[in-house]
């Protein structure tokens, strides 16, 4: 199985972090518009695409859970910005994917490998990819989502109210 993650900017004149996981590989990308996000995950036809974006414009139960884990109101203008393309992406995805809303950072502090330093986190996943060839926050957190994917497929995830993080330890 294929698994993509996507770290989406709220604009797409910043930088949006995509990671394939591709038998056991880490491919990592960075994009800004919407249409080169899509065509790199459609290259890859992922069986599970799992989004960095909440999937909605107002504070939900499972948003103020998470904001133990770092998450920020979507009272926000820049969060809502975030979800309105999180979501824009997701409507076009839906349609060929299965498509999942992930937070990366409740991943890293829940499996116990979060560090402010985002390139650190990278050690945990060993020698699968050359972690030189990161280049930014974005493709790290694109990683992280796209490993949540592939935790999902195993079954080792819960999902509330759409947002899919790894079962608490």
């Amino acid at each position: 199985m294929i698994f993509a993650g996507i770290d989406p900017a709220a604009r797409e004149r910043n930088i949006t972090g995509i990671a394939i996981i591709n038998e056991g590989r880490i491919e990592i990308y960075s994009a800004h518009r919407d249409d080169e996000i899509i065509k790199k995950i459609e290259k890859y036809e992922p069986s599970i695409v799992a989004i960095d974006a909440p999937m909605s414009l107002e504070d939900r139960n499972v948003d103020i859970y998470l904001r133990k884990y770092g998450a920020l109101s979507l009272k926000i203008p820049a969060m809502q910005e975030l979800a309105k393309r999180g979501m824009r992406i997701k409507r076009i995805l839906e349609n060929k994917y299965k498509v999942i809303e992930v937070f990366p950072t409740a991943t890293a502090k829940i499996l116990g490998f979060y560090d402010m330093k985002k390139k650190n986190m990278l050690s945990y996943f060993g020698e699968k990819f050359d972690i030189a060839k990161v280049r930014n926050e974005h493709e790290v957190d694109a990683i992280i989502a796209a490993y949540t994917a592939f935790l999902y497929a195993k079954g080792e995830c819960v999902e509330m109210e759409g947002v899919v993080f790894p079962r608490e330890k």
